[in-house]
């Protein structure tokens, strides 16, 4: 049962980067058409790089924020 879950999970995962992957693609496109700018363009490419990668990298991020605040304490 447990196998069955963890693939499920991992088809989840696939689906949920290749889901943000398009939406990163149609934003770009949706910026190109509206308005025909290569700066515009640009800065949404960027901003979808970085949250393609937020999203792949998620376990890294969570990883380095926990050892930020284990560094700095609770108060």
């Amino acid at each position: 049962m447990i196998e069955i879950l963890n693939g499920l999970l991992t088809d989840v995962q696939s689906l949920v980067l290749a889901l943000v992957t398009l939406m990163a693609i149609a934003f770009v496109v949706m910026t190109w058409v509206s308005t025909k700018s290569l700066v515009p363009v640009l800065g949404a490419v960027l901003l979808g790089a970085i949250v393609i990668y937020g999203v792949q990298n998620y376990d890294f991020l969570e990883q380095k924020v926990e050892e930020d605040f284990e560094q700095r304490g609770t108060p």
